[in-house]
């Protein structure tokens, strides 16, 4: 194992966009393979009729591992590099101003994208309705700032910098079963309208 994380910090050091990209890509791939299982389970309960099987939609897997590749991967790479040419220092007052910049500016940016790229690709180059794609944005936005505040104090206060990107791909394991979910769930919005005006 150790050998493994050695040769992974080698390859960050000598390709770290490529090697930050395929590792975001995996993780992003894992996380959807895990929220497929859930979203399984969940209609399992639902479902008077007993135990169904279980069937993994693969192109659904590889178009969330492409998405990190090509999308979030890059993305993160490039955006963290700038935050620390935006904030520079130490300190604790760095860490809330990176984290304040990250989750104001940055997250409804980036989430935004995501959905937008994740929509075009599942209707074949047509954007979903507007208004439902707002209503998802504002609730995944607003479902983000329970999570990573916290997530991005830590990431900025104790990962270096070379790490974050792998930092927060582990952490968008779970944030990335939600992201999918909402992203190709077909009765999710349907189902989660009521909640959207709930949290209004």
């Amino acid at each position: 194992m150790r050998k493994i994380w050695v040769s992974y910090l080698g390859l960050l050091d000598n390709h770290p966009l490529v090697t930050k990209s395929l590792s975001t890509g995996f993780l992003m791939g894992t996380g959807d393979i895990l929220a497929q299982r859930l979203e399984h389970k969940l209609k399992e309960s639902e479902n008077k009729d007993g135990k169904s099987k279980f069937k993994l939609n693969y192109k659904r897997v590889m178009t969330m591992s492409t998405v990190g590749i090509f999308y979030s991967g890059p993305m993160l790479h490039y955006w963290y590099k700038s935050l620390d040419i935006m904030v520079k220092g130490e300190g604790r007052s760095v860490i809330i101003k990176k984290m304040l910049i990250d989750q104001l500016l940055f997250a409804p940016v980036a989430i935004g994208g995501f959905m937008t790229v994740t929509n075009f690709i599942n209707n074949k180059g047509e954007l979903k309705n507007l208004e439902n794609f707002t209503r998802e944005l504002f609730y995944a936005v607003k479902i983000n700032w329970l999570i990573w505040p916290a997530a991005q104090i830590i990431n900025f206060s104790l990962v270096p910098p070379n790490l974050r990107v792998l930092y927060s791909s582990i952490i968008s394991i779970f944030w990335g079963m939600f992201l999918s979910h909402i992203s190709f769930d077909k009765d999710h919005h349907i189902h989660n309208q009521n909640k959207i005006k709930e949290i209004n």
